[in-house]
């Protein structure tokens, strides 16, 4: 009876759809805030997440437990506690750890932005603007507006489809009532939503006047921007947590919401390597040991995490690298055809080792925008030549042999003649 209950358990048992985790803390100003994102949360328990809410407040809250991550990824959309009232186990350092453990994190900002989140945010090189300013775009928002024409319509969307589906991209326009940020230069950054060119981020008070220059104007009034760490955690900022809310059923927020939790939570873009190898041609045994100028062929096979499955990867510019302190050889793998019911792609290239022995890494360092990072690497040995491997004659050095001949021939007939 117990070892049927246990299989049964296992047999239903329902697997997570991100690949690091379903255990979600979502960290909230008020209580009664919950309500307001009611879709939003329904969406993720639909696709099986498990949501515990907090307080930043609450002295129970704890990103570790016995130096473990206790929870695989926070949604922070408590942009207006202030600093003074966060709790030692969340404050930005915490946070920081968190993502340097794996952590995945979603982050709502709003205009009464805390000090806690800009400090976070200063961390990845996002400077949110001043307290009360919001996006204001007196050319592009939405009907509804109340007048101080802050519910904008994002003119600007990113086409990497690594993040958003197509039909997001070519849907219905997001509309954004928030604060504005500013990117900064760290490669790991990816813009994902902005203003338009008749945007610009300022105050909002009544009869205020723009007499000092605006933080951010035009397309570079950031509104959503990611950040994938080296170790493939992703870190999302969002200047509104409005966005999030029941508000705007006839917009694209819902399902611009929804992919941007599944790349967040690495239920999208995520690569991983499943084999690779590397042989002599018209061999199968892989080396350790290898000659200058033997001729190999290097495969790695590579899926991707796509609508809660693995599946080949379609990508083509996968490169495979010779390297001994610096890069011998540089050589983009072809891909080869696949079935569909296939996990993975194999690529593969014929390559002719370097006339240079020495330690050597064959390395396929893949770092693209909205893919989490592959580098998988190798090392071996490159040998020089045998004596008895090198050619018994050298057809560089046929003067010198006529030379040693014609000596021994001179040689010979002055004796003679002597």
């Amino acid at each position: 009876f117990i070892f049927a209950f246990v299989l049964a358990v296992g047999v239903f048992r329902v697997e997570p759809k991100s690949t690091t985790g379903n255990r979600v803390l979502v960290l909230l100003d008020k209580e009664d805030d919950k309500a307001l994102y009611s879709k939003f949360f329904n969406s993720l328990e639909e696709r099986e997440y498990k949501l515990t809410y907090k307080l930043p407040t609450d002295s129970t809250v704890d990103l570790f437990s016995y130096g473990e991550r206790a929870y695989d990824h926070v949604i922070n959309f408590a942009p207006k506690t202030k600093s003074d009232y966060y709790k030692d186990k969340v404050n930005p350092l915490s946070l920081l750890n968190f993502v340097n453990k794996g952590g995945n994190i979603l982050l709502g900002a709003s205009s009464e932005l805390s000090e806690t989140i800009r400090d976070f945010a200063r961390e990845f090189d996002i400077d949110f603007d001043d307290i009360d300013t919001s996006v204001i775009d007196h050319f592009n928002y939405d009907i509804s507006d109340d007048g101080k024409h802050t519910l904008i319509i994002a003119k600007g969307i990113t086409n990497n489809e690594a993040i958003l589906t197509k039909n997001v991209i070519e849907g219905p326009p997001v509309l954004f009532r928030g604060i504005a940020h500013k990117v900064g230069t760290i490669p790991l950054l990816t813009k994902v939503l902005w203003a338009g060119e008749t945007a610009y981020s300022y105050e909002t008070k009544a009869d205020q006047q723009v007499d000092q220059e605006p933080l951010v104007v035009g397309n570079k009034v950031m509104l959503v921007s990611t950040l994938q760490a080296r170790n493939n955690a992703r870190v999302t900022f969002v200047g509104s947590t409005e966005l999030f809310s029941d508000r705007f059923p006839k917009s694209g927020n819902e399902e611009f919401t929804k992919d941007l939790t599944k790349w967040t939570f690495q239920e999208k873009g995520v690569l991983k390597v499943t084999s690779r190898h590397h042989h002599k041609e018209n061999e199968t045994e892989e080396l350790e040991v290898y000659r200058v100028k033997d001729n190999i062929i290097y495969t790695i096979e590579i899926s991707e995490y796509v609508n809660d499955h693995w599946q080949a990867f379609n990508g083509t510019d996968v490169q495979f690298e010779a390297i001994m302190l610096d890069p011998y050889i540089r050589k983009t793998l072809t891909p080869l055809p696949t079935s569909p019911e296939q996990q993975s792609r194999k690529y593969k290239a014929h390559i002719q080792l370097p006339d240079v022995y020495g330690v050597f890494t064959f390395k396929v360092n893949y770092k693209r925008s909205g893919y989490s990072y592959i580098e998988d690497s190798s090392v071996v040995a490159i040998r020089p030549f045998r004596h008895n491997e090198y050619p018994r004659y050298i057809s560089a050095a046929y003067p010198y042999y006529t030379g040693a001949a014609s000596m021994i021939v001179g040689f010979l007939l002055f004796s003679a003649i002597w």
